[in-house]
């Protein structure tokens, strides 16, 4: 992983900050944060991985805090809640933040090439300087400027890897099987769908009481996955488009964008005007 020649570092962040405007890599990128805000109690699904491009952020679960600048890197092991606190930089005051979800062929081929027992770790926040994984990263951004999206995945895999040799087997380590994971799924397919009890009896083959009682039993309920999943697609719209607001609600199941916005505010403690891409 680490560089066999020397990587100029202003010249990597650029071209990853490039990314950020690059039509071949859109798909790839899950949110392209470029407004400073906080965003409060935000469901992260699965593991993610984010560069720190201008300004700088803080990010804190139950039990870590990190702080990264620009020029760092970080990745959240699994499925958490976060509080994400993004500063602008104070010589120009901009911010700027990419970050991608780790797919499950990412993850299934680090695992094949690990190959060893995943000891228990407790980070779910890792921060580390870009230069830790500067060939990776280079490797990796090229690729993607050049749409050759099956060697931008070898780049996320050698990087998984990597981390684990540091002792981070938390990426790896498959998460518990949950109901409220497969009702969330299933939401997140079709967010603006009218969703009934009934659907999720149907397709999970469980009656209304088991459904129930499961999820109760998670510390959730069926109303709170589906507005988790719906507002968790509403600020990955707004993250990552430039869509209005009362487009964003209807994609997510809301007919009226004060309601949506009324929900969106009390679920992140951040107006959808404050994303900035509209």
């Amino acid at each position: 992983m680490m560089s066999r020649a020397p990587i100029n570092p202003e010249a990597l962040l650029e071209q990853l900050e490039a990314l950020a405007s690059c039509k071949l890599a859109g798909e790839c990128l899950h949110i392209k944060a470029q407004m400073p805000h906080t965003v409060k109690s935000m469901d992260i699904e699965r593991p993610t991985f984010g560069l720190v491009l201008h300004g700088s952020k803080c990010i804190s679960c139950a039990d870590q805090a990190v702080q990264l600048q620009a020029g760092d890197v970080f990745l959240i092991t699994g499925r958490c809640l976060v509080d994400a606190f993004n500063a602008p930089d104070v010589r120009n005051g901009r911010f700027l933040v990419i970050t991608l979800n780790l797919c499950d062929e990412v993850l299934s081929a680090a695992r094949i090439l690990w190959a060893q027992p995943l000891r228990r770790d407790n980070a779910q926040i890792i921060g580390l300087p870009i230069e830790a994984m500067a060939e990776s990263l280079l490797h990796w951004s090229q690729a993607l400027h050049q749409g050759h999206y099956e060697q931008a995945r070898v780049a996320l895999v050698q990087m998984v890897v990597w981390l684990c040799r540091q002792g981070y087997h938390s990426l790896l380590a498959p998460p518990p099987e949950r109901l409220s994971d497969r009702v969330h799924a299933l939401i997140a397919s079709a967010p603006a769908r009218r969703w009934l009890s009934r659907d999720f009896e149907q397709a999970l083959s469980l009656s209304g009481a088991s459904l129930r009682r499961r999820l109760s039993s998670e510390g959730t309920s069926l109303s709170q996955v589906l507005l988790n999943a719906r507002m968790g697609h509403a600020l990955k719209l707004l993250s990552t488009t430039s869509l209005p607001i009362k487009t964003v609600a209807t994609r997510v199941g809301y007919r009226s964008s004060q309601s949506f916005t009324r929900q969106f505010s009390a679920r992140y403690q951040l107006q959808p005007a404050d994303i900035g891409n509209q």
